[in-house]
């Protein structure tokens, strides 16, 4: 039988100090920081094809193609739109928007990214797609594209880090064209009330991931709407993202299993790597138990 958040939290807090992983403070720098040391493990225990999110499963059987599913949703409104230009925001290793850029060669795919960690990889993949164009800059200053400028533009698991989402929602709401779309995949907490655990365990996988903390939906929905989207779709697609989950949770749990080992190990290696493993670990139970969920969601102008 597998462990319960509680049960998990225990083997943690045998290995690392809880509040002070809880009090972690995250900048922008700590952000770009946790993707450069984190380059070579997510590539080993995440996705050697770069696709650095959550693969969605549908028929329950996790399988390396799963991994695919954000880019191939956002392909449908690019084929809908017939789009000349497209955004991804926070685009990371270019993983999406140049298997897009593939698909799509007379279209023009622009990416922003914080992190040089992840750009490294974006610009590589920019040398052999000659459509696809990544820049370092943040979502909420996107003042280098002029006004209607994108038929679609899409973020995956990441405006989560966004401290500032009303900036961000305006700044895509600007660069979009009239009927244009904003395609968010992401995580958020849920709306119902958190016992201490599942709050507890809730700002472990934040800190884990360098993240502030994650949003609830409700919330999220309500910004888009006074930044005067409207909705177009939205689906819970929280159950399908459970098999990769355990997959990751699987490696993570390694870590727990000889504390008197890991202790002196978790020492000498970097906390962004470390710490990562904590949320690798308590994912799938927050999840299921429901305190997290995973959103699809289109917005249109």
């Amino acid at each position: 039988m597998k462990p319960t958040l509680a049960e998990k939290i225990d083997k943690i807090s045998n290995i690392f100090e809880i509040p002070k992983i809880a009090s972690i403070k995250v900048t922008d720098g700590y952000i770009q920081r946790y993707y450069k040391i984190n380059q070579i493990p997510y590539s080993l225990f995440h996705s050697k094809e770069d696709l650095a999110h959550l693969g969605i499963t549908r028929n329950g059987v996790f399988t390396k193609d799963d991994l695919t599913a954000q880019a191939l949703f956002v392909n449908k409104y690019v084929k809908r739109t017939k789009a000349s230009r497209v955004l991804e925001l926070a685009t990371g290793r270019g993983a999406d928007a140049s298997l897009l850029a593939r698909k799509n060669p007379n279209t023009k795919f622009y990416g922003v990214d914080l992190s040089e960690g992840q750009l490294y990889y974006a610009y590589k993949k920019a040398t052999k797609v000659k459509n696809y164009f990544p820049s370092q800059g943040t979502y909420q200053d996107l003042s280098t594209f002029e006004n209607n400028s994108f038929d679609v533009c899409f973020v995956v698991e990441a405006l989560c880090y966004s401290t500032d989402k009303k900036t961000v929602l305006s700044e895509v709401y600007r660069v979009l064209k009239k009927g244009g779309y904003f395609i968010v995949v992401d995580s958020y907490r849920s709306d119902k009330q958190l016992s201490n655990t599942e709050l507890t365990a809730s700002k472990l996988t934040e800190k884990g991931m360098a993240l502030d903390s994650f949003e609830k939906y409700s919330s999220f929905i309500k910004k888009a709407m006074e930044a005067r989207f409207k909705m177009e779709l939205e689906e819970d697609v929280s159950k399908y993202v459970v098999p990769n989950m355990e997959r990751l949770e699987k490696v993570a749990s390694h870590l727990f299993k000889h504390p008197h080992m890991a202790k002196p190990l978790v020492k000498v290696l970097p906390n962004e790597f470390v710490y990562n493993a904590i949320s690798g670990y308590l994912m799938p139970n927050l999840i299921k138990d429901g305190v997290a969920k995973y959103y699809i969601t289109v917005l249109k102008t």
